[in-house]
């Protein structure tokens, strides 16, 4: 009796923090769904995860560098040196900015951990489902018909089905009819919980030859404030032929991630030339990050 009145307040918890849960807008150890139909097994939670998810925000720049974006990851317990210039970029108001602004924002996921039952072979896998795929997955946990999708006992299969590439692609996600456990294999059950991921997050230090030992276990790490601005160079001018127009195509992000939506002025009627105002745009820029600078060291 008292385990299941535990796991009733493992759920309710799990149902409090999907309530704030902004929604937003593979290969090898990281599962995507191919076109037709995907059936798929979630894992409930291992190592330091708090839930069977975590989120994750990252910021992409040129040459495939990314940085995971400390606010949003940590959920606002750390500041983010990124969103803060893109916010500046956002208020600056010019169409340069702007667009800098839209490439540099945060690109939120969901990381869980995954059982591609067509390919149990390949054990468990990351997988980082879009909004809709998510929602879905949310609007189950929510339905007491359903409640923990995830439980190695009493689970249930969910099934992806995918249609169209790009932005042309669709998904639906509908629950399997019974529940029914991880795998009749106890042992098989086991190896795959040692072998899946701890996806929660991890603070560094200033000094990245720590990052090992620091990181040691978990899948995402996060920078100091500090460190983000020195290694990015975020106090320089960025060109904005640098950073590239086309999404990212590393093997874990999924086609429909979104980006966070930052409130933007109004748009002007009249074009904007980007060439003659950039000069002008690097200098504001470069102001804004430098009154930033100096009351970040006053505190």
């Amino acid at each position: 009796m008292a385990r299941t009145k535990s796991k009733k307040s493992k759920l309710d918890a799990l149902r409090a923090k999907l309530e704030k849960t902004d929604l937003g807008g593979g290969g090898g150890n990281y599962f995507s769904p191919k076109v037709g139909k995907n059936t798929i097994r979630i894992l409930p939670e291992v190592g330091e995860m708090e839930f069977f998810f975590q989120t994750v925000g990252r910021h992409s720049f040129p040459e495939n560098r990314y940085v995971y974006c400390p606010d949003f990851t940590s959920e606002g317990e750390y500041e983010c040196p990124v969103c803060e210039l893109v916010n500046d970029l956002y208020r600056a108001g010019d169409g340069p900015s702007k667009n800098l602004a839209s490439r540099l924002r945060v690109r939120k996921m969901y990381w869980m951990n995954v059982i591609d039952r067509d390919n149990e072979g390949a054990g468990p896998q990351v997988y980082t489902p879009g909004v809709t795929v998510f929602g879905a997955i949310v609007a189950l946990i929510n339905d007491p018909d359903y409640g923990e999708i995830y439980d190695i006992e009493t689970g249930v299969d969910v099934v992806i089905e995918r249609e169209g590439t790009g932005l042309d692609t669709q998904y639906q996600v509908i629950p399997k009819r019974h529940d029914t456990p991880l795998s009749d294999d106890e042992e098989l059950v086991e190896r795959w919980m040692e072998d899946a991921r701890d996806l929660s997050w991890v603070m560094v230090s200033e000094d990245p030859s720590e990052d090992k030992d620091l990181s040691a276990g978990h899948a995402i790490y996060i920078q100091p404030y500090d460190r983000i601005v020195e290694e990015f160079d975020l106090d320089s001018d960025l060109e904005l032929e640098d950073v590239d127009d086309e999404e990212d195509d590393e093997e874990y992000v999924d086609e429909e991630d979104e980006y966070e939506e930052v409130e933007e002025p109004e748009e002007d009627d009249e074009d904007i030339d980007e060439e003659e105002e950039e000069p002008e745009v690097k200098k504001e820029v470069t102001r804004r990050r430098a009154s930033r600078t100096a009351r970040r060291r006053r505190r």
